[in-house]
This record gives C-alpha cells, sequence and structure tokens, in this order.
C-alpha cells in the first residue's frame, strides 16, 4: 500500500520531477480512499495526500468516489418519506453566531422529519450546530438504531456518522493536526443515506458547480446547496443567498434575496457575548421566541427551506408561513425541549 499512496501522491501532486498533477477518477478515488479508511499507509503519506489534494483542488469525481467509498462503510438510520437531511461541517462559523437550529427546530414543529448530521468542531475552527446542540444538553450519537428511534419519537435526530465507523478516526486526528480544511471534513458532509433529501452547506467562491456535481452523482433526487453566512446554512439576512438547486437530475441556481419574503434586515446577527457558543445559545432562544430581528429572521428563511425541501410546501413564502406559525405557538421551542435523553 506504500508504494499506492505515493504513487496517489505524485498523482495529486505532480511528482518529484515536477510532472503535471492530474485528477483521480472516480474509480481511483473511491478505492483510494477505502484503503485510507481501512488504516493504510502511514500518518505522512496520508498526510501528504491529503494536502496535496488541497493545494490543487479536490474535483466531482473526486470527491464523488470519496463518499462512495465512506458509505458503504456506514449503517444509515432509517429515514421515513419526506424526511430530510441536514449536512453541517467541522468547520462552524468563527465570527458570528448560529441561529440555523432555530430553523431546524421550527421545520420539525411545522411537520418535517428531520436528520441533522453534525459533529464537534474541528481543532481551531468556529462553532458547529454539533457543538451548540451538546451545549443545549443533547448528545450527538453514531448508532444508526438510537438516533431513528429518535427521529420516529420526536421527528427529530442528531447522528455524528463518523462515530459509526472507526476508519474515520485517524483521519479526523490527521486533519487537525495539519488545522487546514481537507478532503476529511468535505466527504463528511455527504455521509447521507443514498437518494435522501439533502441540505449542504458550502464555504464561499466558485464551488456550487462542484459540490452539486458530487451531490448529484451520489444520486440525492432532490438537493439543496446553500452559501449561507461564513460557509454555515445560516442564509443570508443583508443580502441575498446564493446556492443550488437540484431536483431530478437537473439543477439550477438560488438566488434568494430575504426582501422577497420581508425578511430582509440591515445587517447580519452579531454575538452578543464574547464567547461565540453562548452567543449562538442566546440567539437561539431568541429566535425561538418569535422576532423581526436578524437571528430570528435567518432562522424563518432557513426553516422555510427546509420544509419547501421535504415537499410539504412547494412555494417557499408558503414554507416560511408554516415555519413562523410553529414559532409563534411555541411549537418550535417544545421540540427542542422534548429532546432530552436524545
Amino acid at each position: 500500500m506504500s508504494g499506492d499512496l505515493r504513487d496517489l501522491v505524485r498523482a495529486a501532486a505532480g511528482g518529484a520531477a515536477g510532472g503535471r498533477p492530474r485528477n483521480l477518477s472516480r474509480v481511483e478515488a473511491e478505492a483510494a480512499f477505502s484503503r485510507l479508511l481501512a488504516g493504510e499507509g502511514d500518518e505522512i503519506q496520508v498526510a501528504a495526500l491529503l494536502v496535496a489534494l488541497r493545494a490543487r483542488g479536490l474535483s466531482g469525481d473526486e470527491l464523488a468516489g470519496f463518499a462512495a467509498a465512506a458509505r458503504p462503510r456506514i449503517a444509515f438510520p432509517a429515514l421515513p418519506e419526506g424526511a430530510v437531511v441536514i449536512a453541517t461541517s467541522r468547520l462552524g462559523k468563527r465570527q458570528r453566531p448560529l441561529s440555523f437550529l432555530a430553523a431546524v427546530a421550527a421545520a420539525v414543529a411545522a411537520g418535517v422529519q428531520v436528520l441533522v448530521q453534525a459533529a464537534p468542531h474541528a481543532e481551531g475552527a468556529g462553532v458547529t450546530l454539533g457543538d451548540l446542540w451538546v451545549r443545549l444538553g443533547g448528545e450527538l450519537h453514531g448508532d444508526a438504531a438510537r438516533v431513528a428511534d429518535c427521529l420516529r419519537r420526536h421527528g427529530l435526530g442528531f447522528w455524528q456518522p463518523t462515530q459509526a465507523d472507526p476508519g474515520w478516526k485517524r483521519l479526523l486526528e490527521i486533519e487537525n493536526r495539519i488545522g487546514l480544511r481537507l478532503a476529511p471534513d468535505q466527504v463528511c458532509k455527504l455521509l447521507a443515506p443514498p437518494g435522501c433529501r439533502l441540505m449542504v452547506p458550502a464555504r464561499g467562491g466558485p464551488v456550487l458547480g462542484l459540490a452539486s456535481e458530487a451531490v448529484a452523482s451520489l444520486g440525492h433526487q432532490r438537493a439543496l446547496i446553500v452559501q449561507g453566512v461564513e460557509g454555515s446554512l445560516d442564509p443570508f439576512v443583508a443580502e441575498p443567498t446564493r446556492g443550488v438547486s437540484s431536483e431530478h437530475g437537473l439543477r439550477s441556481p438560488l438566488r434568494l434575496d430575504p426582501a422577497d419574503l420581508v425578511l430582509d434586515c440591515p445587517g447580519e446577527p452579531e454575538a452578543e457575548e464574547e464567547d461565540l457558543l453562548e452567543a449562538s445559545l442566546l440567539v437561539t432562544r431568541r429566535a425561538l421566541l418569535g422576532g423581526d430581528d436578524p437571528a430570528s429572521c435567518s432562522a424563518l428563511i432557513g426553516a422555510g427551506l427546509i420544509v419547501r425541501l421535504s415537499g410539504r410546501f412547494p412555494d417557499l413564502a408558503e414554507a416560511v408561513g408554516a415555519a413562523r406559525e410553529a414559532i409563534d405557538s411555541g411549537a418550535a421551542q417544545q421540540v427542542l425541549e422534548g429532546m432530552v435523553g436524545c
């Protein structure tokens, strides 16, 4: 395997003689990631490969191949019809508080069953949805049966898929030690049940084509890729949110103007606590009380996107209206309060 890994590093980086780097085919990428998850190669070789891929930039085939290698190793929670899977990153937010947990609660209270694929933040990264859920007293599970039971009883489950496969431990530790966003974090977001309705965040920049290509090639019939605040799923409220919507193989650009929903604000949510995790907890609780502040407006838009993706309402304005009713009635707040033990 050592020789094989060296060959892959040379392919990704161009080799010691200055050759041209090349993209791995999907088949090559799937085989390579399977070996990494199986523990082959030493840490230096694995790190060299991951850094070379980052420097060159992953292709859609490579992302899809890596995810295709990882997904069969994991037992996924059973999903009811119309459920939405929310994928998140280990990078989190570093400057502004998270409000998307309020969006998730509102969508669940509006009748959508939601599986949140979450994790604690990577070393040196910002606050993640997994961090916030644990701060609220919740747990992150890798046991598919337990998460499926939470989903059945409460309409909401929090799942850390990398807990379900010991092969991920080494890759995530290497990523943490390097301190850069590498392929493992990107692949984590694609560890979702095949064919599910999937909502995925994307970092800023020209990455939407790559992300949508990878998601579509993995067989997701309905998916939404969102370039939210700081690469999160939190929609912007002071400017349009961009993304890509994919339905049955047809991809279309998303440009969501908050003014069209009368949810625009002069600025994005600000942290009112020095500790960003505590600030995120504060804005989440405030958003669940309803209001017209930036965090509440962002949460409403986010909830509307989840509800529309579920298929309950084809129109975003109607979906946002259902989310608003869920918050105003107190049902959204009750969703999180009822999740004790899950």
